[in-house]
């Protein structure tokens, strides 16, 4: 991990490690006696093996997190806030994709200024960039407004949040749950199957390889309700086919939840079915189930036929099949608090927006028939 060396009667602790750049970072000790090094250096490394010291970035977390201040740069107190909810919240993945973003609302609004910055207003301009679609915007705002209310409730800043706003041609737009009806499902899932067979007959894909898969996954999605990245973890270790029990999470996948979860699958026929088919392919017990790993590629594949079938539904992403699953089952009146359970909602609440929906829904069903007598 770590090794002391001496180089000209000065100390240095030298850290190794393969996939950084460059391998080797050399951190000057700042001493020419042998037992004030060798303490240095032990102090050096457990703080690196705890994860609050980073020699590559010389981020010191120890330290920082006594000396974020109101005149703090934006720059010091984002180090401290990714490197604090990477190791006690986020998963890799989305420790990867939050840093990128708020590192991009940074270099926006001004890393080296102080954290006062971070008002509703530069906020509301980061977002409502109008190279970006309502979808990116919102999930923009899922990272950014998490940070700001940290900044406040450290006392670091005082803004009111709540008047980030997502907006559309200038008009604030609310907040939707996109969802597929069955008719639009099968409508994609045909156009699928026709482009797919078309470019085989022209040679631009080949008879083993080919996009067709997508069929059985938008198919495990919409029954399943499962996230992305939760579906494109799974091994034919995930299931069991004694019991029909899926296993969400591994040593390589934590879930949102951070611990593994169980979707019981046993009587939903669909779903084994696929499963079975599945298994059937994989030569390997850790190869991935549905021979995809990259979730952007899954998403940008999805999106590229959805615009070809239903080019309306540009609202549309991978995600929305798990809206899709959720609004199905309560549409079947199965009850709410089973729903929550399939779903693995943390909150009730958060089921209950679904059934709001579903009541908006029927409504306006409702009242476009009558209307039109």
């Amino acid at each position: 991990m770590a090794s002391l060396l001496r180089q000209e009667k000065w100390y240095y602790t030298q850290f190794y490690s393969s996939k950084r750049n460059p391998k080797r970072k050399r951190i000057a000790l700042k001493t020419k006696t042998l037992k004030t090094a060798e303490k240095l250096h032990r102090e050096l490394e457990d703080k690196y093996a705890s994860g609050v010291f980073d020699p590559w970035s010389g981020f010191d977390a120890s330290i920082q997190s006594e000396c974020i201040t109101k005149e703090s740069t934006l720059r010091e107190a984002l180090e401290f806030y990714i490197h604090k909810k990477s190791r006690e919240d986020w998963r890799k993945e989305t420790a990867k994709n939050t840093s990128y973003l708020l590192w991009d609302f940074a270099r926006f609004t001004g890393v080296d200024l102080p954290v006062s910055v971070v008002t509703p207003g530069a906020i509301n301009d980061f977002l409502n960039r109008k190279k970006y679609a309502y979808e990116t915007k919102k999930t923009h705002k899922t990272k950014v407004v998490p940070f700001a209310n940290w900044l406040r409730k450290r006392g670091l800043v005082n803004y009111d949040y709540s008047q980030v706003k997502i907006y559309n041609n200038d008009h604030e737009q609310d907040e939707t749950i996109s969802y597929l009806s069955l008719e639009e499902i099968e409508i994609l899932k045909e156009g699928i199957q026709r482009r797919v067979q078309q470019d085989i007959e022209r040679g631009y894909q080949k008879e083993d390889r080919n996009a067709l898969w997508l069929i059985d996954f938008i198919d495990w999605q919409r029954y399943s309700g499962m996230r992305i990245s939760e579906t494109l973890s799974l091994t034919p270790r995930s299931i069991n086919t004694a019991t029909w029990e899926v296993t969400i999470g591994s040593d390589s996948f934590s879930t949102k939840v951070k611990s593994k979860q169980v979707l019981p699958i046993g009587d939903v026929e669909i779903l084994k079915r696929i499963a079975t088919k599945l298994l059937a392919i994989c030569s390997d017990p850790s190869e991935r189930l549905f021979q995809h790993r990259d979730r952007r590629r899954t998403s940008r594949t999805f999106k590229k036929y959805l615009r070809l079938s239903l080019p309306h539904r540009e609202d549309i992403n991978v995600h929305s099949l798990r809206h899709t699953c959720c609004i199905e089952l309560l549409r079947r009146e199965v009850p709410i608090y089973t729903v929550q359970r399939w779903m693995r909602h943390s909150s009730i609440r958060t089921t209950q927006k679904y059934a709001d929906l579903l009541a908006t829904d029927i409504s306006k069903a409702v009242g476009e028939a009558f209307n039109s007598i």
